[in-house]
């Protein structure tokens, strides 16, 4: 009885994975180019130069920085002003 009940067990343990042997989604299509690196470049230094590229690969975009009217003496005097002497300053 207790053979008869390991083999089941047995059988059905495998059959359980089994059922985690699925095939990866997507389906792996392995890519083939019909260029070469050569081709490749050639195309992207042609796109820079006609300029169909926005940004080329050596360029980062640089964002103007805000220019404050006010001096770090100006700011620490209208802090100094506002602050509220009534808030928990933690002492």
């Amino acid at each position: 009885m207790n053979t008869k009940q390991l083999i089941a067990g047995l059988v059905v343990l495998v059959a359980a994975g089994s059922a985690f042997a699925v095939k990866p989604y997507p389906a792996e299509d392995h890519f083939v180019s019909t260029k070469t690196r050569a081709d490749v470049t050639a195309e992207l230094v042609s796109a820079e130069a006609n300029g169909l590229m926005q940004e080329s690969h050596a360029s980062y975009p640089v964002l103007p920085s805000e220019k404050n009217p006010l001096t770090r003496a100006q700011v620490q005097q209208q802090v100094s002003e506002k602050s509220d002497t009534s808030v928990n300053t933690g002492n």
